[in-house]
């Protein structure tokens, strides 16, 4: 039986479950596509027979803790998308697109294929912290020459979406998704979907989580997770700092940073943190975190 909660509560669509079930679902394709299309200025023909790669990675309560919360999609023609939602911003962040985004495109690329057939990627990172290496709402990096920025190739394209820096009035048909997004005011949501169907619907499902007491639970648990996660990475910055302290000023920096990248590593594997995403974060080898 369905309650309303005792007290009134607010809902974000960054929250990491929110995000993907308005974004990541088959029931919200249709959503997803206006988004992305928006975003990319790909045609919404280009997203006919779209797969959505790792739909079925929506955690009920958030105890998965080896499975991405990103959005994998995969068009037709074999281009791929990694779509993801970030509240707090770290500065690997761009090394970090630029490795899931490289593993995309190497992704069902077998022995005796042709370079020419390696597909585009595409990754989206929605940010509500500032991005630090541009002052626009939205940014978008490729590979082009550095003086007369002339396009490499196509096969990279990275997306960084500032939710910080939104304007307050005349929005884009884009910032209004990113406004859509950010805010965790009903009544905001639901002005912003005026006028625009696949953003009503959008608001609907939103509005679910005032009325179903287990989205409720699996929202609040995607708060917990995150909350979880940055908290382990402070837990091992400060315990980094303090033992590099007590060696001394440039031997005890050098120290820190590496005594910071184990205790990171540590608390990751007791969460059961894939391999690979502790190697990124922590620039530790392969073969040091296995000693581990």
């Amino acid at each position: 039986m369905q309650k309303l909660p005792t007290t009134p509560m607010k809902f974000t669509a960054r929250n990491d479950y929110a995000f993907k079930k308005l974004f990541g679902t088959e029931e919200n394709k249709d959503i997803m596509i206006e988004f992305i299309s928006l975003v990319t200025d790909l045609s919404q023909d280009d997203f006919d027979d779209v797969r959505i790669g790792n739909n079925e990675q929506l955690p009920r309560f958030y105890n998965d803790k080896t499975g991405r919360l990103d959005i994998k999609i995969r068009l037709n023609d074999g281009r791929k998308i990694d779509v993801e939602m970030q509240n707090t911003y770290f500065d690997y962040y761009p090394k970090r697109s630029i490795f899931y985004c490289s593993k995309m495109i190497h992704e069902h690329f077998f022995s005796g294929f042709q370079y020419a057939d390696l597909k585009k990627c595409i990754a989206i990172n929605v940010l509500n912290s500032p991005f630090k290496l541009s002052p626009k709402v939205h940014s978008v990096y490729q590979i082009r020459e550095s003086e007369e920025q002339t396009l490499l190739d196509e096969l990279l394209e990275i997306h960084f979406l500032d939710l910080t820096k939104l304007p307050k009035e005349n929005l884009t048909s884009v910032e209004k998704w990113l406004m859509f997004i950010k805010t965790d005011s009903k009544e905001e949501r639901r002005m912003l979907a005026q006028e625009n169907p696949v953003m009503t619907k959008a608001n609907n499902v939103m509005d679910i989580f005032y009325l179903d007491e287990q989205e409720r639970r699996r929202y609040e648990a995607a708060w917990e997770y995150e909350s979880d996660r940055l908290s382990m990475i402070n837990e091992s910055e400060r315990k980094g700092l303090e033992r590099g302290k007590s060696l001394g000023l440039a031997e005890g920096e050098a120290r820190g940073s590496r005594q910071k990248a184990f205790e990171t590593a540590r608390l990751m594997l007791q969460r059961d943190y894939p391999e690979s995403e502790i190697c990124l974060m922590t620039g530790l080898t392969k073969e040091e975190v296995e000693g581990l």
